[in-house]
Parts: C-alpha cells; structure tokens; sequence
C-alpha cells in the first residue's frame, strides 16, 4: 500500500502546481485588462479635456468673426466713410466750411509734469537688518 501512497502525493502536487499556475495566469491576465482598461480611462478622460478646451476655442472664434463681421458692415457703409472724411480726411460736404484749429503765434506748450522716480528696491536681508537693528531714527 505504500507504492500507492506516493503517486497519489505526486498526482496531487501536480494538481496543486498546475492549480498555482492556472490563479498565476488569471491574475496575469485579470491585471494586464485593468491596466488597459486603466489606459482607457485615462485616454478618454485626456480627449474630454481636450474637445472642452476646442468647444471654448471655437466659442472665442465664433466670438470673434461675428465682430469682425459687425465692423467690416460697418466699415462698409456711408457712415462710416463719412466720419472718415470728416475726421481723417479733411474733407467737406458741400455747403460746410473747413476749420482746423491752430495755436496762436506767441503761446507757449503746455509743459508736461515729470514723471515720479521710481522707489527703489531693497534687499531683504537689508529690510530685516533695518527691523532689527536700526534704533528708529
């Protein structure tokens, strides 16, 4: 009886160790799909972000051509090319007299105010000195 005691210990170490593999070979696998299923996730999350950021741009875009759209009718237009006439151009409609402003021979400009200096900048170590040490005066 002892000759079919050990088959019966190999059969079931081999059992055990094909069993060993079968849980090391699912966990494998089990662990390779939550990685891609973990890439996928991040993926997707980094396209959503993505198309936000797009649909914004777009948004400013669209923003941005309907100005532009207003102000080239409105370049376009006879009020426009009448206010230029007036202002830029110097120029008159029939029955309007032209006037430009001039100074007057002997004035003087306007003299305009310096500007402040800048304050300058101290270092920090020469602020906490001052804080420190200086006795106040």
């Amino acid at each position: 009886m002892t000759t079919d005691a050990k088959p019966r210990g190999q059969k079931r170490g081999a059992n055990s160790s094909l069993t060993q593999v079968a849980v090391v070979v699912l966990l494998v696998l089990g662990l390779s799909v939550i990685f891609d299923f973990n890439r996928r996730i991040q993926a997707e999350q980094r396209i959503v972000a993505e198309s936000n950021q797009l649909g914004r741009e777009v948004t400013a875009l669209a923003a941005t051509q309907s100005a532009l759209a207003t102000e080239l009718a409105y370049a376009s237009s006879d009020a426009y090319v009448s206010q230029w006439a007036h202002s830029d151009g110097k120029l008159i409609q029939p029955g309007e007299a032209l006037v430009v402003p001039v100074a007057p021979a002997g004035a003087a400009p306007t003299p305009t105010p310096a500007p402040a200096p800048a304050p300058t900048s101290q270092s920090n170590l020469h602020i906490w000195w001052t804080l420190f040490f200086d006795s106040g005066s």
